[in-house]
């Protein structure tokens, strides 16, 4: 009967082995999974940001282009506080604050061109944590 148990610890000992394997790749396929969902939820607030960055305000009815320009540049920072990506937020938040700022007189014809390149050059940073 002694000349089983050892048969047996050993029988015992491969099961916990074969055990612990599945649970680290459970435990990989986890987290290439989480991984995967994370991405599609960056491209998705890339999109949604990178749609909302893209508006431009008509200069034909100034104060409703401020109202228009503050109110996607609110809904970008409710963008940013989903970004889990430190990059990103940063990014999106950038051309909030751009966007939020905007005033009549920026809407001025002599300035509009320097407000614009402003918002385009916080687009291009929001692009690249995009990854583009």
């Amino acid at each position: 009967m002694r000349a089983g148990r050892p048969v047996a610890t050993i029988l015992l000992a491969l099961g916990l082995v074969g055990a612990v394997s599945g649970c680290e790749a459970v435990q990989e396929a986890s987290n290439a999974a989480n991984q995967a969902s994370q991405g599609i939820d960056k491209a998705k607030l890339c999109v949604d940001a990178l749609a909302l960055a893209g508006f431009t305000p008509s200069a034909a009815d100034p104060q409703k282009a401020v109202d228009e320009t503050k109110a996607k540049a609110e809904e970008l920072s409710k963008l940013a506080e989903k970004a889990g990506d430190t990059t990103l937020r940063d990014a999106i938040t950038g051309v909030s604050d751009s966007m939020s700022k905007v005033t009549l007189s920026d809407l001025d014809p002599t300035k509009f061109a320097d407000w614009t390149q402003q918002k385009l050059d916080q687009v291009a940073k929001l692009s690249a944590a995009c990854g583009g």
